[in-house]
């Protein structure tokens, strides 16, 4: 079945004969069991709609009668749940991926209104809200109570899954609403609760989900619903069953107020819920949406948007697969179908060896996606990934492509299986397994081209030096050529010109704003430069701890620390200990520290002088919290973060809130808030004008 749809997939729909139609009503049929009934698709939901779309074409196009994109496919499969009917079929939304479609649809929606009545407005007003990638469910209530719950099914019948549902905390169990009620929901679960969810079924030897949807279906239906209960699952109320009688009822003509009505039952609705007037206005909001979309701790795979006069509803209807007054826009194909053609071990700037797999190209979100990271080999062994799998690939805006399931029916015979390689794929050393952790490295950190070009890469990135000029695909060619060896030859390119002139597409004015970018870079911090020598483990807040032994360019040569001193410093673990004294000890890092400290102004750690008749060592190893904004000296008005700044080489751990285990705050007698709750938690409160006269 999944060769068969694929071969759907990627002929033109003008192609096929009336043979083909029974074929794909088959296809679309068992399609809809695997997603519907056992929660195990084996194409991704785009690549459903686009056979969905060919089957209407299809039909329309040879007049068949029964038509089957109108009709229900899945079949009630065994469960040890009630068999329930819905009062009315909970029927799905038309789904569109481009913005032409909203308009075709928005002109849809005025023909419609026009043929049932004579005059109407031109702009009409819609409601904007989430598309949550959940499970449907049904809630009724009846004399103020919830007494059932039923999952969304066939559309027509499903499962009685009352008791699970009253395990869920945000699912009200009594409204001040007398009347009968049947509310429709989706349910999710939020992604970081199925990162955890995945982490110990992992530990445990448990299923492992593949998406968060799943994971929602399966808990709901758990046989004990004390598992349920732990899920914690989330419910956001979309509809209702009974809609002409409960707006009758409250007298209410609006969609949106209808929700709204829900809301102060106590019900949770949308966080993103918004009355747009006309297409346009709705167009431009789903432009803007992008950046609300990465805030948000679920699985949005689009938005729908309804014609907000319910009046509307009843003059347009519906069809029977689906409303004319509603359509749903899905983002550009986040997850689809491809093939591993073959996998490649990637050694990193810190020695590990990454599985990535080569794909058969394929288009996701407008991007061709050709390669996607397996992480580690503990995943890859999860996912019983191999090459030649048909996998689905998720692509979520700029994040880097990942394998997240792998469709088995499509294996091939003889499927190669992935393991880790014995001996690195850049300088053959021989690999080791990190203990009982599911790293793989390769332990020569000195001369292993492929450690040795990452840490360039790293060093000379926005975050560090800041060189623009240097890509990753001008470091790799300057060490190919042998222009550069190190770090040390970056900062000496300006000796390398007429060498780099000669290369094609190097010109004057290139190799001119190379040197000048490598000159703006030699100022640097020394926490920055720290960070820059990627040390395994040692990052930003770890390098600032760090900088504070480092006070010239002799104690960066000599270094004259054993691990015994840094772990008795904040935030750095033994193993990070050992790493730092590993790097600072080794003959060549000591050679290219020599050479960098001459070629650099680093600013090395200064320690604040502090009054000889103040004795500061109550405050070393604390955590210190400081108010937002503070009166200096001469009443000037200063910043938090200046003063941080002003203060970061003290030994004192800054906070950034009141809390039990803040040893001190500094502030003046009208810090507000955070004085109260220093005050509530017994937290010493240091003057903030007697602390400045202390520390010059």
């Amino acid at each position: 079945m999944l060769q068969k749809s694929k071969e759907f997939l990627k002929k033109d729909k003008n192609s096929f004969s009336l043979s083909n139609t029974k074929e794909l009503q088959e296809l679309i049929q068992y399609h809809s069991d695997l997603y519907y009934n056992k929660e195990e698709p084996i194409i991704s939901d785009y690549e459903y709609d686009i056979l969905f779309e060919t089957l209407q074409f299809l039909e329309n196009k040879f007049n068949i009668e029964s038509k089957q994109t109108d009709q229900v496919w899945a079949e009630i499969w065994e469960s040890t749940f009630q068999k329930v009917k819905h009062s009315r079929p909970m029927i799905s939304l038309w789904n569109t991926y481009n913005e032409q479609d909203l308009s075709d649809f928005d002109e849809r929606v005025q023909k419609n209104i026009a043929a049932a009545w004579e005059t109407h407005e031109d702009t009409l007003e819609y409601v904007l809200e989430f598309k949550f990638d959940g499970l449907g469910v049904e809630l009724i209530y009846k004399d103020w109570n919830l007494v059932q719950a039923i999952t969304r099914g066939n559309w027509v019948e499903w499962e009685d899954v009352t008791i699970n549902a009253m395990q869920i905390a945000n699912i009200p169990k009594t409204i001040p609403y007398k009347k009968y009620l049947e509310v429709r929901w989706e349910v999710v679960l939020p992604i970081s609760s199925f990162n955890s969810l995945n982490e110990i079924a992992k530990k445990e030897g448990w299923k492992v989900f593949s998406n968060p949807r799943n994971a929602a279906s399966w808990s709901m239906r758990m046989k004990d619903a004390s598992v349920t209960k732990k899920r914690n699952l989330k419910f956001f109320v979309y509809d209702l069953a009974n809609f002409e009688e409960f707006r009758l009822e409250e007298n209410i003509s609006e969609y949106y107020d209808v929700i709204k009505d829900l809301e102060k039952f106590g019900f949770e609705i949308s966080s993103y819920f918004n009355k747009l007037s006309g297409i346009w206005e709705v167009i431009s909001a789903i432009d803007n949406f992008w950046d609300v979309k990465k805030q948000i701790d679920f699985e949005i795979d689009g938005l729908v948007l309804k014609a907000n006069d319910i009046w509307l509803w009843q003059a347009i209807g519906f069809t029977e697969h689906h409303p004319r007054y509603a359509i749903a826009y899905k983002f550009p194909a986040e997850i689809l179908t491809t093939q591993i053609n073959s996998v490649e071990h990637q050694v990193g700037r810190t020695g590990t060896i990454t599985p990535v797999a080569n794909l058969e190209p394929i288009i996701i979100g407008w991007v061709t996606v050709k390669r996607a990271t397996l992480h580690n080999y503990e995943e890859v062994e999860n996912l019983w990934v191999h090459v030649g799998d048909t996998v689905f690939i998720k692509r979520a805006w700029e994040v880097i492509p990942k394998i997240i399931s792998v469709v088995k029916e499509g294996r091939i015979e003889n499927a190669e299986i992935i393991t880790p390689p014995k001996y690195c794929p850049s300088c053959e050393n021989e690999v080791i397994k990190d203990g009982d952790k599911v790293r793989f490295y390769c332990p020569n950190t000195v001369d292993c081209p492929a450690q040795h070009s990452e840490k360039l890469v790293f060093a000379v990135g926005k975050q560090w030096f800041n060189i623009d000029g240097f890509g990753v695909k001008q470091v790799e060619l300057f060490l190919e050529l042998w222009i550069i060896h190190n770090l040390v030859d970056i900062f000496k390119i300006s000796e390398k010109s007429e060498e780099i002139l000669e290369l094609e597409g190097f010109k004057e004015k290139s190799v001119e704003n190379l040197i000048s970018w490598v000159e703006k870079a030699r100022k640097v911090e020394i926490a920055t430069f720290i960070t820059a020598l990627a040390i395994p483990g040692v990052w930003k807040k770890t390098a600032k701890t760090l900088a504070k032994l480092f006070y010239s360019r002799e104690s960066l040569i000599e270094f004259p620390y054993i691990i015994e001193d840094l772990v008795e410093l904040d935030d750095i673990w033994p193993e990070i200990a050992q790493n730092v004294v590993d790097y600072f000890s080794n003959d060549a890092h000591k050679r290219i520290l020599s050479d960098l400290s001459e070629l650099l102004e680093i600013n090395f750690y200064k320690k604040l002088e502090i009054s000889a008749d103040w004795d500061v060592s109550e405050y070393f190893w604390k955590k210190m919290c400081i108010t937002w904004s503070l009166i200096w000296e001469d009443w000037v008005k200063v910043s938090r973060d200046d003063l941080v700044k002003k203060l970061e080489w003290v030994w004192w751990e800054f906070v950034w809130s009141v809390s039990k285990k803040t040893d001190f705050l500094l502030a003046w007698e009208k810090a507000g808030s955070k004085l109260k709750k220093a005050e509530e938690n017994g937290v010493t409160v240091i003057n903030l004008q007697e602390f400045l006269n202390k520390v010059q």
